[in-house]
């Protein structure tokens, strides 16, 4: 038996309970997570619901219960004066840029994990627990935005902050001179905003956020610290847009040559840029609390203090507290994380393959804060649905029956990986409820599940049993690739088929293009991560509207066309999430199989990860994904405490 034969067959047979999965090889992906390390933790009583009648209650880390839920809507403690600088450190992917530089062309967690620090926003989030209106809070704005219709608006009048002041070091004034220390205006919000609705940009097709600034009728600058922003009509989520993670303003200055069919060197890809002098890093110039210091591609990346900060309005605190912090990518695996966290060398933990280390640092220092998060970024396969044989709703319906996700959860994550639909369950708020989702075809299991696998099996039958194209497979994380074979093989096997499915490993980078190019010769089948939003419309209107920016399927659906313009439309919570759910169901096939949209993707699971810090680490948070550095300049190390001792910077 070939290993992809063994190890499917070896955890079918094997149900791992979570006690049990302590002592072998675990989630996968946390190294991912751990570029998110500030913000607040979506769901600290760990994971739920697999769908496994068989599954055991174990707790995650007997005898260590995590800490109860952090965001920002907490109280921080303020660090006295004589416990401040240093440089908090941990081993993530923030160094591993998988796409372009431009913050508003980004579209990858690791990039806009380190932009988050220096960018700053109109307005950002305290809590993706709940996000709320009253649970956004202003950045560069000074107070919520004035709106002129409450019930439903369209105008809302934004009013900046005073002597906000753009990064100014030594390299920037040699760079910009103009721009070192110059003031942040009105006319900067404009720009940002504007840029990314244009509809005659030549990079029109990078803008994955345009369809959020496509909403405006009228932007006005009414003098350098007011914008009036008009809608084009009553949009519910608009001011979400103003929070969402990467609605970042930047200065015209650091945009070579503007948006014109040249864009330059400033923001070429990824690939591009490690061949050549960082320009793109160097133009990473913001209002934010932490200036960009360095990125050594897959190595670190570091982050040093922007000592005019303006703090949130709150400049007596004098945050950031820390002199800066560092993200190292190197050593990831749990034999040098254990080390590393041990020595104090990092100064929070979290496990890559297995959790058994944990548990026993916990077992020997239980004053450890521990930390267990879902979180929102998940794995699923986007399909040309224009291309053969993805456009017969009957070949993506096969798949859907016949794709395992609790095989998936147990490869990857010991079974510790939650299911998910179009919404990830970590955004409880919008998410489908699991007591529904594992009740759906290709999500129950059971009797359910040969239920699935029969009808998958006939569907695919009656298209005539197509030959299943060439399938990406992203790079990273490597258990991606891993997987790929009994990914396959289990297709195969519930399918009927009798040929034969190729696939190719490749970077996300390129998986950006061929989802971009029209073409069905490239992408038409990808597998891998996409990252985790915060609104109901983050999570589908990009996606599926007719024309959406992320709407890679080509779907065009005038019933979900219809459904996706009412959620927009709805100001009132339980309608909108009524709306929601109905859009899920519509995509899950469950409304109408046959719809275009339907199938288009596969959503299959999202990870649980635990992180574990030492106790001088104060004001420690954690965002279900990338995007929320800005969070660490109310971190700061507490040189008096115990645990201090033997820390090495």
């Amino acid at each position: 038996m070939d290993d992809a034969g063994y190890w499917s067959k070896y955890w079918r047979e094997r149900r791992m309970g979570r006690r049990r999965f302590l002592g072998s090889a675990a989630l996968g992906t946390a190294g991912l997570a751990a570029a998110s390390l500030v913000g607040c933790s979506e769901d600290t009583s760990g994971p739920r619901g697999t769908g496994d009648p068989d599954e055991d209650s174990d707790e995650l880390f007997p005898g260590h219960p995590p800490s109860d839920p952090h965001d920002a809507r907490q109280v921080f403690d303020p660090a006295p004066s004589d416990q401040r600088g240093g440089t908090f450190t941990y081993i993530g992917f923030d160094a591993v840029v998988l796409d372009r530089y431009d913050p508003h062309q980004t579209q990858f967690g690791p990039m806009y994990s380190n932009q988050s620090a220096v960018f700053s926003k109109l307005y950002c989030y305290k809590s993706h627990i709940d996000p709320t209106w009253e649970n956004i809070f202003p950045d560069l704005a000074e107070s919520a935005p004035e709106m002129i219709e409450p019930d439903a608006p369209l105008t809302y009048i934004v009013k900046l902050r005073k002597g906000v002041k753009f990064h100014d070091t030594d390299k920037i004034r040699g760079n910009f001179p103009d721009l070192a220390g110059r003031e942040l205006t009105a006319e900067d919000v404009a720009y940002s905003y504007n840029r990314q609705r244009d509809k005659d940009s030549y990079q029109r097709t990078y803008y994955y956020r345009s369809s959020q600034y496509g909403t405006i009728e009228n932007l006005e600058i009414v003098d350098d610290y007011t914008l009036r922003i008009t809608t084009k009509e009553p949009t519910a989520p608009f001011y979400h847009f103003m929070a969402d993670t990467n609605a970042m303003i930047i200065p015209k200055e650091i945009v070579d040559m503007g948006d014109g069919p040249d864009p330059g060197v400033p923001w070429d890809s990824v690939d591009s840029y490690r061949n050549r002098p960082p320009a793109a890093a160097d133009r990473m110039i913001g209002t934010g609390p932490f200036i960009w210091d360095s990125l050594a591609f897959g190595i670190e990346f570091n982050a040093v203090r922007n000592p005019a900060w303006f703090g949130w309005d709150e400049p007596d605190l004098g945050r950031p507290y820390l002199s800066g912090y560092r993200s190292t990518g190197q050593g990831l695996n749990d034999a040098t994380v254990e080390s590393l966290f041990r020595r104090k060398e990092i100064d929070v933990g979290v496990f890559i393959d297995n959790p058994a280390w944990i548990q026993g640092v916990l077992d020997e220092i239980p004053d450890l804060v521990l930390q267990v998060v879902q979180i929102s970024g998940w794995l699923n396969s986007r399909l040309k649905a224009y291309c053969e044989p993805f456009n017969d709703w009957r070949v993506r319906r096969a798949l859907h029956l016949a794709v395992d996700r609790q095989e998936a959860s147990d490869i990857i994550g010991s079974g510790t990986y939650k299911s998910v639909g179009p919404v990830g369950g970590a955004i409880q708020r919008w998410a489908m409820p699991d007591d529904e989702l594992l009740q759906l075809p290709g999500y129950r299991r059971g009797a359910g599940r040969e239920e699935d696998i029969a009808e998958a099996r006939r569907l695919y039958e009656a298209a005539g049993k197509p030959d299943i194209p060439l399938m990406w497979f992203a790079d990273v994380p490597a258990y991606i690739p891993r997987y790929a074979p009994t990914y396959i093989e289990t297709i195969k096997r519930n399918l009927g088929m009798d040929g034969d499915i190729k696939f190719q490993t490749v970077p996300y980078s390129r998986i950006a293009e061929g989802l971009v190019s029209p073409e069905c010769d490239q992408g038409v089948f990808t597998w891998g991560f996409d990252n985790g939003w915060i609104d109901l419309d983050d999570w589908v209107y990009p996606y599926f509207k007719t024309g959406g920016p992320k709407n890679s399927f080509q779907v065009s659906d005038p019933v979900l066309d219809d459904m996706l313009d009412k959620q927009r439309r709805e100001f009132d919570f339980e309608l909108r999430k009524a709306t929601g759910l109905d859009i899920q169901r519509y995509l899950l096939g469950e409304t109408n199989p046959e719809s275009p949209a339907a199938n288009a993707r596969l959503d299959y699971i999202a990870p649980v990860v635990a992180f574990v810090y030492w106790p001088y680490v104060r004001n420690p948070v954690v965002f279900p994904w990338f995007g929320s550095q800005y969070w660490a300049s109310n971190i700061w190390l507490d040189k008096s405490h115990p645990s201090y001792e033997g820390r090495g910077n």
